[in-house]
């Protein structure tokens, strides 16, 4: 085997399916055998190992699932860590490996260890500022003291792995500079590869595919639909999604929402809190499979994506606005998060307006129909040239490739 890839999150995780899987069985095209350690969670290991093991069987790719352990805080994780530690190790050594790809923060600590235990070369796939993160998503809180003491002691780290790492891989071009001001090597080191989406899995939208899909959710053929794919936490602006759809049912009354999540129990509540009463009729609320959202994304007229710009949001790529275009449907976002802003402008896939401002909302509610005839083949052809899997697998193989270049030189 030539590659360890090591990644806390599982295979089996929506974002497994959809951002890890992908791009390794890619990497296992170029590469003589690939190794994956990730975490999984107990009762999707009991539903979906099987078909996992069948799925990865015909691409030269070895996997190890570690039991992922909720709860027990900062000792679980540390337990975590300590397993990925000594089972990387080993897995490094019995397989021979050369290369070890590491995904976000913790891996890339291991992936060290091996570069300097073992001779091993590091690919620190950095997905994100994982350290402020912590802070945005209210994981940290820096007026605490024993919180504050984790920022610094992870920021130090985070130096170190972007100094020492032999390939970097960013989600966006923003970020760049501020990766090299952080520690980074030269930028020929770094790669920009945004969140691609696979466009065998999401089918342009027909008329055909939209009837079924608003008879599934239960929306009129004639509705026009706004739409929002994926989590619902603060980060994710529902208040203004919620304000945004208001203000098109004072002018408009044929205005419908699809919310595709699996966090339910938390989108009623924040309904209840955001959302009059009268307009909880025309919401529609599925949580579905990533098998499951192609086709419910379908019935979807544009997406709307709000997510609250910070200094970790330069460096995000949301895989749903890939997704979306790769059905054809424009996205209404807002800026400051990662190559959004600049991306929809280059396809003119959408509109980019500030969720803080009346004076934009008003003036998109005002375009949207003008705003959905940007959608269709068109959108999904300028789309896949820039958004599509085979351009994420070209920029990993480029990425092996200077590596390979160092490893023969020194041979």
């Amino acid at each position: 085997m030539n590659v360890l890839y090591i990644t806390y999150d599982g295979l089996l995780d929506p974002l497994g399916s959809s951002q890890i899987l992908p791009y390794i069985k890619g990497i296992s095209t170029h590469q003589d055998g690939v190794v994956i350690l990730s975490f999984e969670k107990p009762e999707r290991m009991l539903r979906g190992q099987q078909s996992m093991l069948s799925d990865i069987m015909h691409y030269g790719i070895h996997w190890m699932p570690l039991r992922f352990t909720k709860g027990f805080g900062l000792a679980g994780k540390l337990w975590d860590l300590s397993r990925m530690y000594f089972w990387s190790f080993y897995l490094a050594y019995k397989y021979s490996i050369r290369i070890v790809h590491a995904r976000s923060h913790s891996p890339a600590q291991v992936g060290l260890f091996l570069k300097r235990v073992l001779k091993k070369k590091l690919i620190f796939d950095f997905r994100g500022l994982w350290v402020d993160e912590r802070i945005d998503k209210g994981g940290w809180d820096l007026s605490n003291f024993f919180d504050r003491l984790q920022y610094k002691y992870f920021k130090r780290v985070e130096k170190k792995l972007l100094a020492q790492a032999d390939q970097i891989v960013v989600l966006t071009n923003k970020v760049v500079s501020e990766v090299v001001r952080l520690g980074a090597k030269p930028s020929s080191k770094i790669t920009v590869i945004p969140c691609c989406a696979d466009f065998n899995h999401f089918l342009l939208s027909t008329n055909t595919h939209k009837s079924k899909a608003r008879t599934l959710t239960g929306i009129p053929d004639d509705a026009f639909v706004l739409g929002h794919l994926g989590s619902v936490g603060s980060m994710y602006m529902l208040d203004r999604f919620f304000h945004l759809y208001e203000l098109v049912t004072n002018v408009r009354d044929d205005c419908h929402l699809l919310i595709i999540t699996q966090d339910i129990s938390a989108l009623e509540g924040l309904m209840k809190r955001y959302l009059k009463p009268h307009l909880y009729s025309r919401v529609h609320i599925k949580s579905a499979s990533r098998d499951e959202v192609p086709t419910l994304l379908s019935a979807i007229d544009v997406m709307v994506s709000f997510i609250l710009p910070s200094y970790a949001r330069i460096a995000a790529s949301p895989t749903k606005m890939a997704e979306c275009f790769a059905t054809g449907a424009p996205v209404i976002a807002n800026p400051g998060v990662g190559d959004v802003a600049s991306i929809i402008n280059e396809l003119d896939g959408g509109r980019v307006a500030n969720p803080f401002s009346d004076i934009d909302l008003k003036k998109v509610v005002q375009e949207l129909d003008e705003i959905c005839l940007k959608g269709g083949q068109h959108l999904r052809d300028a789309a896949h040239s820039k958004l599509g899997l085979e351009i994420a697998e070209k920029c990993y193989q480029s990425v092996y490739g200077e590596i390979t270049k160092t490893m023969i030189v020194r041979e």
